[in-house]
């Protein structure tokens, strides 16, 4: 029976943190580490949101360029455009879906508040985190969606039926990639709006600009 109750005090003292003066408890120490890697997961997709932002501001600025470039030559040269139509296209998909996540994350896409105006902040802020879930199951999907139909255009090395022909598996990639990162950028949000809730921490009606 010693060994026993030996054990079970062994036990105790560990999970109570008496073994040492400056030990912690084993489970605050999990909810701190569990914490740090919240925050360097955190950093990491906002780092890479904020990349997809600009990559997508560029982009954009190259379709301009290239539908600039298509009318020039196409209207004064009179030479025929093969490549560029397509090619400011796929920029302008790349622009919507991967650049959705830098919006996001400004929390800048076109809302509705006719009816979430008028109600209290704590309210509005539960509404908010209610819509964010759902917004973010509704990426999900459609990235789980999207990933099989990239990797069967990759698979049978699918192309455009165009003179230029290019592959097909460049434009399908952007829309899962950019429901992938929409996903990851809702997930992070919601985590912090959620941390805030509970502290008590949300913007009044008039702080908030956009709902």
């Amino acid at each position: 029976m010693r060994p026993h109750r030996g054990f079970r005090t062994v036990a105790v003292s560990l999970l109570s943190g008496h073994g040492s003066s400056r030990q912690q408890p084993i489970f605050f120490v999990g909810v701190k580490t569990m914490k740090k890697l919240a925050k360097v997961l955190s950093r990491l997709i906002e780092g890479l949101t904020a990349l997809t932002g600009w990559v997508s501001a560029l982009c954009l600025v190259a379709a301009a360029f290239i539908i600039t470039e298509a009318v020039i030559v196409r209207k004064i040269f009179g030479v025929s455009t093969i490549w560029q139509t397509e090619a400011s296209v796929f920029l302008l998909i790349l622009t919507v879906f991967v650049g959705a996540p830098f919006v996001q994350k400004n929390e800048h896409h076109l809302n509705v508040d006719l009816l979430i105006i008028n109600l209290s902040p704590r309210t509005r802020e539960m509404t908010l985190i209610v819509v964010s879930v759902i917004s973010c199951l509704l990426a999900g999907i459609l990235a789980v969606y999207a990933w099989p139909m990239w990797w069967e255009a990759v698979v049978n090395n699918e192309h455009s039926e165009s003179l230029w022909g290019p592959p097909l598996w460049i434009p399908y990639l952007f829309l899962p990639l950019g429901m992938t990162l929409l996903f990851l950028q809702y997930v992070v949000q919601i985590y912090g709006k959620i941390t805030a809730f509970m502290q008590g921490n949300f913007d009044a009606e008039s702080k908030r600009k956009e709902v």
